[in-house]
């Protein structure tokens, strides 16, 4: 059963669904509306132990230098094989699913002779990116170009990214017990769905002007591999089986145009959340903040790829600064609130006077929108400013710093990063998410957490998924090719 007020909202959306002239449109977000964030989370503790005969000795962590750089290291230097490739408990080869039949012998003889070499994950995705963030942060664009990474992980971690993956994806990686997931692996059985067409297809679309615009031809060109015509594979099967899926559910529309949701099915009602959840938090790039596995509270990530405002209004700065109020129990309509004093007028001017030509705003989620924002960057050194895991060179907070240090001539605007609103998770609600396919933990160097995301050349969310390379940056140039602005 669900609530007439759900009711009511199905209702509504499906009515917009069936103005839309053709099923593709429903896999294109028709609005990317900002919503989702993540809040600071406190770092995780890991105890190193070792045994030497009988004794279990204790090894400090900061003598074990920069952890996250050496799994990077160890990431980039570790060898695959064609049955057999992981990183942080990944397995890249994924024997379970269907293998395609549209690779040649060419292609299968080019697969074996690179299936034991180091993974290859680019350098550079984006010169255009570079050239910007260089116009930005000369200091942030030195360290990202001589040592930028990311890799995939297995679970989310303070520090890290979780990255929003695609309707296809989350149907193809979801639970065994998820409808659309039984229907995927029985549709790509079938004979219903023809392999050598979308592999062929997705060959063809590799070669497109829109690959040719890319930093490098050979790294933007589809490397047709095994490992890119499985994933061409799956995620063409699921996009077939998404617009079938949706056709059916349009054709249950009455004379009005208008869907009933008591009509639908238990498994129709499945996909239109899906559907709903997807289009809200669609390519969402988030900095997890705080994790639940220290054994009280929830977790909290930041969206970090939803600009809000580049510069600020008197209103902004307040909201800013001191958040907003709430105008009553009874109603959750948020307003952003005056100064109450003169030492509060005072910290506005100073505030104003230091960020109001330039100032990179962000909607961080829609938790505790109604706070003062979250300050992110990456001055060790700043009074106030606290670190949110150890050696991740993140760092939160020292706002009144901030702001001298930017009246001073010693910081620039674009250093900071400020963010309005978080996402809370319950505790086990995140690592959920992720066990379903909805979310992609990746662990990466903090210049792509702290350079700003303002009209980048190429989107934040492609920009990491290409640096992780493998499957990642196939599913990266697949869903570019749904893009027509880019």
């Amino acid at each position: 059963m669900i609530s007439s007020r759900s009711a009511a909202h199905i209702t509504l959306f499906l009515t917009a669904m069936m103005l839309l002239q053709s099923a593709d449109s429903f896999l294109q977000p028709q609005a990317r509306s900002p919503i989702i964030i993540i809040a600071p989370t406190k770092q995780q503790h890991h105890r190193y132990m070792t045994n030497n005969d009988d004794d279990d000795d204790y090894i400090d962590e900061d003598s074990l230098g920069d952890w996250r750089s050496f799994r990077m290291n160890l990431a980039n230097s570790a060898t695959s094989t064609s049955s057999s490739s992981s990183i942080d408990g990944i397995d890249l080869s994924d024997d379970s699913s269907p293998p395609s039949t549209a690779i040649t012998s060419e292609e299968s003889s080019s697969s074996s002779t690179t299936s034991t070499s180091t993974k290859e994950r680019p350098k550079s995705v984006s010169k255009q990116n570079e050239q910007l963030l260089s116009a930005q942060n000369s200091a942030l664009a030195e360290e990202y170009i001589n040592g930028v990474w990311a890799h995939e992980s297995s679970i989310p971690e303070v520090g890290g990214l979780v990255c929003r993956m695609p309707l296809e994806s989350e149907i193809y990686r979801g639970s065994p017990d998820s409808f659309m997931y039984q229907k995927l692996q029985t549709f790509l059985d079938s004979d219903d769905y023809d392999r050598t067409e979308d592999v062929t297809s997705r060959q063809q679309q590799g070669r497109s002007s829109r690959a040719s615009s890319s930093s490098s031809t050979t790294s933007q060109s589809m490397s047709f591999s095994a490992l890119a015509a499985k994933t061409v594979f799956w995620y063409r099967g699921a996009e077939k089986l998404l617009k079938k899926e949706i056709l059916q559910i349009m054709s249950t529309a009455n004379a009005n145009g208008r869907i009933d949701p008591s009509d639908l099915d238990e498994e129709s009602l499945e996909l239109l959340q899906l559907y709903m959840d997807h289009q809200s938090t669609w390519q969402e790039v988030c900095l997890v903040t705080e994790m639940s596995n220290e054994g009280k509270g929830g977790s909290k990530t930041i969206t970090i790829n939803r600009p809000m405002a580049f510069k600020l209004s008197k209103s902004m700065a307040r909201l800013v600064l001191m958040g907003a109020l709430q105008a009553s129990e009874n109603d959750s309509t948020n307003f952003v609130r005056k100064e109450r004093d003169g030492g509060e007028t005072q910290n506005l001017v100073k505030f104003l006077g230091a960020f109001e030509n330039q100032c990179a705003v962000y909607v961080g989620g829609p938790d505790d929108m109604d706070k003062p924002a979250v300050l992110v960057h990456g001055i060790a050194d700043l009074p106030g400013a606290v670190e949110i895991s150890r050696g991740t060179g993140i760092y939160q907070g020292g706002l009144e710093a901030a702001t001298d240090g930017v009246l001073s001539g010693k910081y620039k605007p674009l250093d900071f990063r400020f963010f309005v609103g978080h996402t809370r998770y319950a505790k086990g609600q995140l690592e959920d998410a992720v066990t379903k396919g909805k979310y992609q933990p990746i662990a990466c160097s903090r210049p792509l957490v702290l350079k700003q995301c303002i009209q980048l050349p190429k989107p934040l969310w492609h920009e990491v998924l290409e640096f992780c390379g493998g499957e990642l940056k196939e599913i990266s140039k697949l869903e570019l090719t749904k893009r027509e602005d880019l």
